[in-house]
C-alpha cells in the first residue's frame, strides 16, 4: 500500500500577495540605497576590471597596444549606452564616469535609486571590453571580463582633486612598470627621477605614447563626445572644467 502524499496550501498569488511578503524584507533593500546628494555634491561612478593589470601583462613587451585601444573604445561608446555619463577619465583597467543627477533623479527608469546605475554601468563597459579586445589577446573566443563599480560622492569642488588624483596613479603605475621592466634603478621612482634614469640608459620618457602613462579624457563638447589622450589634464583644467556637466 502506497502512502498517500498530503496536500499543501497553494498560496493565492496576487500582487498584494507578493507586496505582502516582502514588506518585513524591505528595510534591509532600504538600507542599501545611496543618501540623497546635495545641491554642491557630484556623483562619480569608478570602474576596475576584475584582474585585468594582470591578465594582460607581457612578459616580452612595455604595455599592449591594443589593450588600450580596446579601453579608448570603451570610453568612446560609454555615451551611447549610458547617456547620463558627462565626463570621463580613464587609465589602464579604470574608469572614472561623472554623472549628471538631475538626470537619474528625475528618469523613470532609476526612480530616484541612484544604486541602479551600478549593475548597469559595470554591465555595459564588461560587455563592452570584453567585445573589443582582440581575439589575439583572449584565451578563447568566448573569454568574458569584468569591472566593479563604486558610487563616490563627493563636493562638486573637489572634482578637479579627485581627477588629479586619479592620473597620479596612472603615472604612478606606469613608472613603476617602466622601471620594472628595464631594469631601472633610480633613487626613488619619481616622475623626474625615472625619466633621469631613463635617459642614462639613451631612452626618453617622452618616446612612449602618452596614453599608457596619462590615459584618455571624455568630454561632451560642442554636442559630439569626445576622447582624447589625457596628456595636458591637469596643467590645462580650464580647458576641460567648462565641460564637466555639473
Amino acid at each position: 500500500m502506497i502512502d498517500s502524499i498530503p496536500k499543501t496550501m497553494q498560496p493565492n498569488y496576487s500582487y498584494g500577495y507578493a507586496k505582502a511578503t516582502y514588506e518585513k524584507l524591505e528595510q534591509y533593500e532600504i538600507s542599501m540605497q545611496v543618501p540623497a546628494i546635495k545641491a554642491d555634491e557630484s556623483i562619480v561612478v569608478r570602474l576596475d576590471g576584475k584582474g585585468l593589470t594582470a591578465r594582460f601583462k607581457s612578459d616580452i613587451e612595455l604595455f599592449l597596444p591594443d589593450f588600450h585601444l580596446a579601453m579608448k573604445r570603451v570610453m568612446e561608446n560609454i555615451k551611447k549606452y549610458f547617456p547620463y555619463v558627462t565626463f570621463a577619465y580613464s587609465f589602464k583597467d579604470e574608469i572614472s564616469l561623472l554623472i549628471n543627477k538631475e538626470q537619474i533623479e528625475h528618469s523613470k527608469d532609476f526612480q530616484n535609486r541612484i544604486e541602479k546605475v551600478l549593475p548597469l554601468l559595470s554591465g555595459y563597459i564588461s560587455s563592452m571590453f570584453s567585445q573589443y579586445i582582440p581575439k589575439k589577446l583572449k584565451t578563447s573566443p568566448c573569454e568574458a571580463f569584468t569591472f566593479d563599480a563604486r558610487i563616490i560622492i563627493l563636493p562638486t569642488s573637489q572634482l578637479k582633486n579627485y581627477f588629479h588624483s586619479r592620473q597620479a596613479f596612472a603615472m604612478s603605475g606606469f613608472i613603476d612598470r617602466i622601471c620594472s621592466f628595464k631594469h631601472l634603478t633610480p633613487e626613488s621612482r619619481t616622475f623626474s627621477n625615472v625619466k633621469k634614469a631613463l635617459k642614462d640608459i639613451g631612452d626618453d620618457w617622452f618616446n612612449y605614447p602618452q596614453y599608457v602613462c596619462s590615459g584618455y579624457v571624455g568630454r561632451y563638447e560642442n554636442e559630439k563626445w569626445l576622447v582624447d589622450t589625457a596628456s595636458d589634464f591637469m596643467q590645462k583644467w580650464f580647458k576641460y572644467e567648462p565641460y564637466l556637466g555639473v
